[in-house]
């Protein structure tokens, strides 16, 4: 267990992740060249070995990624193994990293730009309990949702603008986003069938 595996922290650890993947366990046991992770926020057990058939390793697997996870700080106590009777398929849950976000990112700037509730958790309740807002454009307050993944390229819908000019609207909240240190620069805006997009950007680590 080489480290701490902190899991869609996005630019860190990449020897421990694939996309979304951390990897913490082996077929067969082992404290190395793992190949088994636990994948994405809904704790997907992926890469157990069909194996011997009904040799119990799904749930050893799992067990074993919760009891490194849990040990380094990845993620509190409280979570289990469970299959699911849909897909036959092993998940780890709950996920709570909660503890990893609380103090990711900049301070707040001001009531219009900063976490949204102030004292709200990024990546929390899904991904959409805590905004990110980028300041008022056309007397609208504009955010984007709280979310950061292990992606570099991050993209996330530009709410609450005015979309008769929406161009303007997101070009003011990307760049009010990175002069307030929440993001690098390098971002773009472009429109899609589902909204306003700032794309491309990566948020800046503290």
């Amino acid at each position: 267990w080489l480290g701490k595996c902190q899991m869609c922290m996005p630019g860190r650890h990449v020897s421990k992740f694939r996309n979304d993947e951390c990897m913490c366990a082996k077929n067969g046991g082992g404290n190395d060249n793992f190949d088994v992770s636990v994948r994405g926020r809904n704790g997907l057990v992926d890469g157990v070995s069909l194996f011997p058939l009904f040799g119990g390793q799904f749930f050893d697997r799992c067990n074993e990624c919760r009891r490194r996870m849990e040990a380094d700080g990845v993620i509190m106590s409280g979570s289990s193994c469970s299959r699911s009777y849909t897909n036959g398929k092993m998940y780890l849950s709950p996920l709570n990293m909660d503890h990893l976000w609380k103090d990711f990112g900049p301070p707040n700037i001001s009531h219009t730009i900063g976490r949204y509730p102030a004292d709200c958790i990024p990546n929390s309740g899904g991904g959409s309990a805590c905004k990110l807002r980028c300041g008022i454009h056309n007397g609208r307050q504009m955010h984007i949702n709280y979310n950061p993944k292990i992606y570099s390229g991050e993209w996330e819908l530009v709410r609450g603008l005015d979309t008769s000019n929406w161009r303007n609207g997101c070009l003011a909240c990307g760049s009010t986003l990175e002069t307030a240190g929440f993001i690098e620069s390098g971002w773009e805006c472009t429109r899609r069938m589902n909204g306003i997009i700032l794309e491309k950007f990566q948020y800046r680590m503290q």
